[in-house]
């Protein structure tokens, strides 16, 4: 149990990053502040993510073969941790002035490159602290205690930090000291609860020491056999459904704010919704997730997430976007969950890293789509509600690959 804890705790950690950088407030703050405007904020913002998906494509199988092969995984985590960590705290220099629009966009692509990496090694230890029997619910825990960080570490941003005339630290609005602020926050929150996990990580012991050095086959080995096997064919469903889902994630906050007007209180209040849905939903599919299969799961929660999705496309009031947006949250959990569960069954203990090397993989290599899609749809209509309507067709199709995937 311990085990499971430290594990979920790192989740809980890592999740201020995104909350308070990719999705909330750093990125209103740099759409409204920093960029020209919010329109070309939502595209900037979405091209520079979508970059570093590239990245991550490219690099991530091969660096998860080398881990496996040189038995460095426990090293991958800890370095990219601290990266990330070092590159989100210079996010404090980024003042309201489009003098920093490429340095915000350039720290922000860096640091969610090196985020991105470490999540690579640290899903691929999930099936050494559990077992077969609660892979599903130690994966929906560890969503979960995200979510529940993630509500956390905003609440604590807004009440101390914006919604508040009395500032700590001698730091003053002028300029927006206060909301630059919060990227030291998150550097710190993200520092200090990765602790515990990162200081149990021992080196995995090896029953064999593995001969063959050809690691690009060793890559293609797992998802090709005569042509796609059932873990290739849920890749490429996994790819489709990831990029709509991405979009929804990164590009969320600069939508609610540019089309239902939201004001900092309005987002802590979508956030906090968002998260504690997510957390019940992540709970219920891990349970769900060990007593039927990842596939159902994710089926059952892509239906939910296209349906409210596309009803936040044509409502107009600020309280049914804030009702469906919390029902998309509650759906969000159980697909993260159970993909990551789909993965660790289907691949031997020896492999984890290159299998979730190839997860980023399918999850980054055309992720640049789905926010491209958004920005790009926004851009040319002008339109931030027909720009959000591609999320919803990279869903569908993510969905009607996934029912030719064999269950787990």
């Amino acid at each position: 149990m311990k085990k499971v804890f430290n594990f979920a705790l790192y989740d809980f950690a890592n999740s201020a990053f995104t909350t308070i950088i990719i999705t909330f407030i750093f990125s209103t703050y740099f759409a409204k502040q920093i960029a020209p405007n919010p329109v070309l904020g939502q595209s900037y913002w979405g091209w520079a993510i979508g970059i570093t998906g590239i990245l991550v494509a490219l690099t991530g199988p091969l660096i998860g073969s080398i881990a496996d092969k040189k038995n460095c995984t426990e090293f991958f985590i800890k370095l990219f941790t601290i990266i990330c960590v070092i590159l989100t705290s210079l996010l404090w220099f980024s003042q309201p002035s489009e003098k920093y629009l490429l340095y915000t966009l350039i720290i922000v692509a860096l640091a969610n490159f090196f985020y991105e990496l470490s999540l690579i090694f640290y899903n691929s230890i999930l099936k050494r602290i559990s077992n077969s029997n609660n892979l599903g619910k130690s994966s929906g825990f560890g969503f979960a205690l995200g979510y529940l960080g993630g509500i956390l570490i905003l609440i604590v941003c807004i009440k101390i930090f914006i919604d508040t005339d009395v500032l700590p630290f001698g730091l003053s609005k002028e300029n927006s000291e206060n909301i630059r602020a919060t990227s030291i926050v998150v550097a710190l929150w993200y520092l200090f609860f990765s602790i515990p996990f990162l200081f149990s990580l021992k080196k995995k012991i090896k029953n064999k020491i593995e001969k063959s050095s050809n690691n690009i086959k060793k890559i293609k080995n797992l998802f090709w056999d005569k042509g796609l096997n059932n873990l290739g064919k849920f890749l490429i469903a996994r790819m489709l459904y990831a990029d709509g889902l991405n979009a929804i994630i990164i590009m969320g906050g600069i939508f609610a704010v540019g089309v239902f007007d939201l004001e900092i209180k309005d987002l802590l209040v979508l956030s906090v919704l968002m998260n504690i849905t997510a957390f019940t939903g992540a709970i219920i599919g891990g349970y769900a997730n060990d007593k039927f299969s990842s596939k159902s799961v994710i089926i059952f929660s892509l239906l939910g997430l296209i349906f409210s999705s596309t009803i936040i496309l044509f409502i107009k009031t600020k309280i049914f976007f804030l009702i469906f947006a919390s029902i998309n949250g509650f759906f969000i959990g159980p697909i993260q969950s159970a993909s990551r569960v789909f993965i660790t069954k289907s691949i031997d203990k020896n492999n984890q890293a290159s299998g979730f090397g190839l997860f980023a993989l399918s999850g980054k290599l055309t992720s640049f789509i789905g926010p491209l899609l958004v920005s790009t749809l926004t851009y040319i209509s002008n339109s931030q509600r027909i720009g959000f309507s591609a999320t919803i067709i990279l869903l569908l199709i993510g969905l009607l690959i996934l029912l030719k995937v064999k269950k787990n």
